[in-house]
């Protein structure tokens, strides 16, 4: 043994709970909300100055570039991916490396974001994320401008789930 802790990638540290402590009783509680995670999303995304909130940025940030402007689930499991690796004591980043496991450790939380039954404690969290990075973004979804394409799509899907709902459960028009 070289005095190195295998850790399975499956296993979550403390560092992505809120204050670092996990509640056995509510796995959900805190869960991918440690300030740790919000920082480093803040120097991957926004730019390093925004993490200590000063008012000058000495460059546009990643986000901003390329014009994101909001957290997805894909970025926070990157991001947590990218502090775990920080934290060990490997030297190169390996999607296949079996001593840090990341690449387990990232499919493990995209899996429980992606999960459906999750939806509603995942919208919460993405919610709660959005509020975190981006100070303007608007909790409302946003309504298409009328008579155009994006409103003529979602009219019809509507239309479609309402058709399908009144064929499953035996009604008509």
């Amino acid at each position: 043994m070289n005095g190195q802790i295998q850790v399975a990638g499956d296993q979550w540290p403390v560092f992505l709970y809120a204050n670092y402590t996990y509640d056995p009783e509510d796995p959900w509680n805190g869960l991918l909300q440690s300030s740790l995670l919000i920082s480093a999303f803040k120097h991957i995304f926004t730019s390093p100055s925004s993490v200590d909130q000063e008012l000058k940025a000495t460059h546009s940030g990643n986000a901003h570039l390329h014009g994101v402007q909001s957290v997805t689930k894909v970025s926070i499991a990157y991001v947590a991916t990218q502090a775990r690796f920080a934290l060990t004591s490997a030297q190169v980043f390996s999607h296949t490396d079996l001593i840090t496991d990341s690449e387990c450790f990232y499919t493990s939380i995209l899996d429980l974001l992606g999960d459906p039954d999750e939806k509603d404690e995942v919208d919460q969290l993405l919610m709660w994320w959005n509020r975190q990075i981006f100070l303007l973004y608007a909790d409302l979804e946003q309504v298409p401008v009328k008579n155009s394409a994006l409103a003529w799509i979602k009219q019809k899907c509507e239309e479609m789930k309402e058709r399908a709902a009144n064929i499953l459960f035996g009604t008509r028009d």
